[in-house]
């Protein structure tokens, strides 16, 4: 009865069944914002395009969307906490398909993790974050958020910038200053440290049990094997642009490949070939993949571009931001499904952008100035 009765929702859209309105099954969207200038964190309601929630924060926010859709992290730097933000999206298991309720947003926890908290990297069912103060990682388990808010303090026993990527049962630990990867268990037991060098270590990404690491002279590869890891490193290209160097990193699942920044350019790092720049118009401030295949990359002129890294082509873009001026806060973008936001600090908008007909869609004034975003999305039958 219940397979039938939803197979007659998601044709028909909306039914009513014992008094009770029913929608078919959608997409649920909600963005969070952190100001770039105020310890303020707010809530966007994106099918009404308005503020549900703001909350005063400890310090500045950078954000981070948590698997699952649910919740976002805010990491504050200066103050050494962090903060889970939950969307007020909530799904409800009924069996055969889950319910959608919207919920007001709120601060589930404000965590004083260590000194200088400032890397986040979530994978699975782990999240880790790395605190520049003192070397340390909170390692957190995301089956148990709101649930219970205990982590993994593991030591590495030295400050340093660091990068992080969660392999399989593995973390690995990279640092700017060191130079070095380390791989710990979840446990946090140290097992080793990889003896390839990566001067200025710096962006990771995992991609089909391959960590890349951002070097300053190319990017180290990371593999599980076994019980084991091996690692290799790929060179920059001959006649590299002097100080181009890859420091951030996202992976590409349905391409199969790594794309990072790389001067006035992308490069495009395949595990077989090695490392191609793609150039750009500008510098890229922002990108990331879209659904798994191409790249939404937001330059310093404050244009959005298309870029498909297997063919080599960077389409026009089109302008969805103010270029910064120096030393104010940067646009900030955040890519769904067949949408994306892009902050636009100097205006105190946030601009929303159409990836079906790659054109703004609408703007919203929130004020302020808007310079970090979490898009949370959740699939569920309203009623």
């Amino acid at each position: 009865m219940r397979k039938g009765l939803l197979a007659l929702v998601l044709a028909l859209g909306t039914v009513w069944v014992h008094g009770e309105k029913v929608h078919g099954e959608g997409m649920a969207r909600r963005l969070v914002v952190a100001d770039g200038k105020a310890p303020v964190v707010y809530v966007l309601d994106l099918e009404e395009g308005k503020e549900v929630a703001r909350f005063s924060v400890p310090s500045l926010a950078r954000l981070y969307p948590l698997p699952g859709g649910q919740y976002a992290l805010a990491v504050h730097r200066d103050s050494g906490h962090l903060s889970f933000i939950w969307s007020g999206l909530r799904l409800v298991n009924h069996g055969d398909h889950q319910d959608l309720r919207l919920e007001a947003p709120y601060v589930a926890a404000t965590l004083a993790t260590g000194p200088k908290p400032t890397h986040a990297f979530a994978h699975g069912h782990h999240l880790a974050v790395f605190h520049d103060g003192d070397g340390t990682v909170a390692l957190f388990d995301l089956r148990r958020l709101g649930l219970d808010w205990r982590y993994r303090q593991v030591a590495t026993g030295r400050p340093d910038h660091g990068a992080l990527a969660l392999l399989g049962e593995r973390l690995l630990v990279g640092g700017l200053e060191s130079g070095r990867v380390e791989v710990y268990t979840l446990e946090g037991q140290k097992a080793l440290t990889l003896p390839e060098a990566c001067p200025r270590l710096h962006g990771e990404a995992v991609l089909e049990g391959v960590a890349v690491f951002g070097c300053q002279d190319g990017v180290l590869l990371v593999e599980g094997v076994g019980q084991g890891v091996r690692a290799r490193k790929l060179p920059n290209p001959p006649r590299s642009p002097e100080g181009a160097r890859v420091g951030t990193l996202v992976a590409l699942e349905e391409a199969g490949v790594f794309v990072g920044n790389f001067g006035q350019g992308l490069a495009v790092i395949r595990l077989g070939e090695g490392l191609k720049p793609l150039p750009l118009p500008a510098r890229p401030l922002r990108f990331l993949a879209e659904e798994g295949k191409g790249v939404l990359v937001l330059t310093a002129e404050g244009r959005l571009h298309r870029v498909d890294p297997l063919k080599g082509e960077v389409g026009p873009g089109f302008p969805v931001a103010t270029p910064p001026a120096q030393g104010a806060p940067s646009p900030a973008l955040a890519v769904g499904h067949g949408v994306a936001y892009v902050a636009d600090p100097a205006q105190g908008a946030v601009v929303e952008v159409d990836l079906e007909g790659f054109q703004v869609k609408r703007r919203l004034p929130v004020g302020g100035a808007p310079a970090a975003l979490a898009l949370l999305e959740v699939e569920g039958m309203e009623h």
